[in-house]
């Protein structure tokens, strides 16, 4: 099979070590053969072709761990939406995939959309009928009849929510994703929609077809049920307490973080009126109780919650949260792979990995706005997006 040079000017490979200068990758149809210095991999290997980035940084391709393919919120009223007909998402969805592609998202973990379209939209980039990023999926959200969820679909009691995982995964979905909480904070304590025992049995299920869960909660007694009962990631934890901190940092779950709906004031505008001003009032709690939780040192990945194209600025607004430029990178590369329990396959530039590969302006690890400066998006070894000179290998 040939093979194919990446030359680039600086090369981050996510696992934490130094950059290297002048850095390439040697690909072989989808996978990587190794990494090192341009000028070293040419003296081993004899490439056929070789793409010049020599002016771009090239990182592993980004990973969304949290996203809504028929989420908009470009659309005014946007979680209202969401009721739009299957056809009219089916489109939203196929726009919006090309949209992340093209800001460097090579991996998208969607956690719920309506009348199991992300399987149709799954099966298309992978037959390549439509552009778009590697998808993982979890078909229809699970809530309850009086709970939060403008993605999910309402099942209550042990029985049905029993019945709403084996359903899920008989249509495919990768992830089976519930929402035990609302997103804004209450007066007094925060409330669990969703009972102990139904969150216990839908882990159950999930788990025993060896399928990960994934829970909207904010924080409160539901993100300690989740916790107690073996949840892989708890999404958003926008008002996670110091208590409840310490209690997911002796856990083995992870902590997905999704600035944006409380940053982002573009975002907030496209709200149903009603939930305008609550945003609003409760964004310096919320940031508090993400920065707590990323100086507490837990595990985080991070996601755009259907910010298409959105993924640069959440990891910037994790750095003004007080992570380090290397974690927050890491967070949408080497730890989001392995929220996603795809850490042997992408999320680092290594030797057998799939090559997802971006090419940036500049050096995100000195200037973390470097990631939204996109030039070149390879997915599978396929340039997908690139401001490049393609040659022939002398």
């Amino acid at each position: 099979m040939k093979q194919t040079l990446i030359r680039g000017k600086l090369l981050l490979d996510g696992t934490g070590k130094p950059a290297i200068d002048g850095g390439g990758i040697l690909i072989e149809g989808e996978r990587i053969v190794c990494v090192g210095k341009t000028e070293e991999i040419m003296q081993r290997a004899d490439p056929v072709q070789v793409v010049d980035l020599s002016g771009q940084t090239l990182l592993p391709g980004l990973i969304d761990c949290h996203n809504h393919l028929s989420l908009d919120p470009r659309l005014e009223n946007y979680l209202h939406r969401m009721a739009d007909p299957i056809a009219a998402l089916t489109l939203r969805a196929c726009e919006t995939m090309q949209i992340d592609l093209r800001s460097g998202v090579t991996t998208s973990r969607c956690l719920g959309d309506k009348g199991f379209l992300d399987v149709e939209c799954k099966k298309a980039v992978s037959e390549g009928r439509i552009e778009g990023p590697r998808l993982l999926i979890a078909t229809r959200g699970i809530r309850v009849s009086h709970g939060h969820g403008f993605v999910g679909y309402p099942f209550d009691g042990v029985d049905q929510m029993r019945v709403a995982v084996r359903e899920n995964l008989m249509r495919g979905a990768d992830v089976i994703k519930f929402y035990a909480t609302g997103t804004l904070k209450g007066e007094g304590n925060i409330t669990s929609f969703i009972s102990k025992e139904e969150i216990e049995v839908i882990i159950e299920e999930a788990h025993r077809a060896g399928v990960r869960t994934a829970v909207h909660c904010i924080g409160g007694i539901g993100l300690r049920w989740c916790i107690e009962s073996g949840v892989d990631s708890i999404e958003h934890g926008y008002f996670i307490s110091d208590e409840e901190i310490n209690l997911l940092a002796k856990s083995k779950s992870w902590l997905v973080l999704t600035p944006s709906i409380f940053l982002t004031d573009a975002r907030i505008q496209t709200l149903p009126p009603e939930l305008i001003e609550g945003h609003y009032q409760q964004r310096e709690l919320a940031t508090e109780r993400m920065t707590a939780a990323i100086k507490a040192g837990l595990r985080f990945g991070v996601g755009t919650d259907g910010m298409h194209g959105g993924l640069a600025k959440e990891i910037e607004y994790l750095t003004q949260m007080g992570a380090s430029e290397s974690d927050a990178l890491m967070a949408a590369t080497r730890s989001a792979a392995s929220v996603c329990g795809l850490e042997k396959e992408i999320g680092t530039l290594e030797p057998g990995k799939l090559a997802d590969i971006i090419g940036v302006e500049g050096n995100p690890l000195k200037d973390i706005t470097s990631i939204g400066k996109l030039r070149t998006v390879i997915l599978n070894g396929k340039i997908k997006h690139s401001n490049c000179n393609k040659r022939t290998a002398s």
